[in-house]
């Protein structure tokens, strides 16, 4: 039996990991595992899981359920949908469960993640890849989407038939997904995105139609695509000619009320956030092309102080 553990059921993992779970619930083929923690494990033992997207509900029920590594086993696929901060200590505590077959695939929102667990598992196969959504755990047992993007892409720049087994089982569940070997370039049309918008949200503490209504936060949001996308071209990255109109359509797109995870980390006082992959990381790589960036540098410098003090 194929066994797929989703390590982090939050806004990414519990959406696509429910949707693995309705899917496949009570197959004799492929056991759909989730590792959570906290009251929003126990309401999913207890409820399961349930899935929103405006006027559609799911109730999802995995096969197993635990913050203990040991109850899983080894897993053929490991899908991980943590934070970004949590990374080295996620990798340490899914170790019992990597074998040597196994695949790992993180969806997170920043660039390094991938390298930071190939460290760790020298001898599996690491894939890239990267979630387009809107979700939240608006509550323990509760996950809540947007929009109508509910998408993964995700590959290595070689074919590999682990990986086309696992499009497949991801077809199957009617999981929006794109396997491709020209990973690194999609990943980057995320980060654009991502880290300009998580930057520009939490340094302003303004939504995006907060954002889009106020001259100076539209200014600043230009200037950091601008920066973003001078890394991607120094490291010679193959993004589309038009990268930088897409990624300002897509921010005038979202609905007003939206703001990013980075952003919504910020406003409950966590004492970490993704501020560093998000916006520290982009800082250092563009440090070794020595290339300077202003604004990134200036919101960083307030970013990081905030998170400081909160710690």
């Amino acid at each position: 039996m194929t066994k797929i553990l989703i390590v982090g059921i939050g806004g990414v993992g519990g959406y696509f990991g429910g949707l693995l779970a309705h899917a496949y619930h009570g197959s004799q083929d492929l056991s759909i595992c989730f590792m959570a923690r906290g009251e929003n494990l126990h309401s999913i033992k207890q409820n399961g899981l349930l899935v929103s997207n405006g006027n559609t509900e799911m109730r999802a029920f995995p096969d197993i359920i635990s913050d203990d590594p040991v109850d899983f086993g080894e897993a053929d696929f490991i899908i991980i949908c943590t934070k970004s901060y949590d990374i080295k200590e996620t990798a340490q505590k899914i170790k019992s469960c990597v074998g040597k077959r196994t695949v790992l695939l993180p969806l997170l929102n920043g660039i390094n993640s991938t390298e930071e667990l190939r460290n760790v598992f020298p001898d599996n196969l690491v894939a890239n890849g990267c979630a387009y959504i809107i979700s939240r755990l608006i509550e323990p047992g509760y996950i809540q989407t947007k929009g109508n993007d509910h998408s993964i892409i995700f590959g290595i720049d070689t074919v590999d038939s682990r990986l086309e087994r696992l499009y497949d089982i991801f077809k199957q569940a009617n999981v929006d997904a794109t396997l491709t070997q020209d990973i690194i370039a999609k990943i980057w049309e995320k980060y654009i995105f991502i880290s300009t918008t998580a930057t520009v949200t939490s340094y302003y503490n303004k939504t995006f139609g907060e954002i889009k209504n106020n001259p100076e936060c539209r200014r600043s949001l230009k200037k950091l695509i601008e920066e973003c996308y001078a890394v991607a071209e120094c490291k010679k990255i193959m993004l589309p000619k038009d990268i930088k109109e897409r990624v300002w359509d897509k921010f005038i797109g979202l609905p007003s009320e939206t703001t990013t995870s980075m952003h919504s980390d910020f406003l409950s006082g966590k004492g970490n956030t993704e501020v560093y992959s998000l916006t520290g990381y982009l800082i250092e790589e563009a440090r070794k092309y020595n290339l300077v960036l202003p604004k990134y540098q200036e919101m960083y410098a307030k970013l990081i102080n905030n998170q400081n003090l909160k710690n």
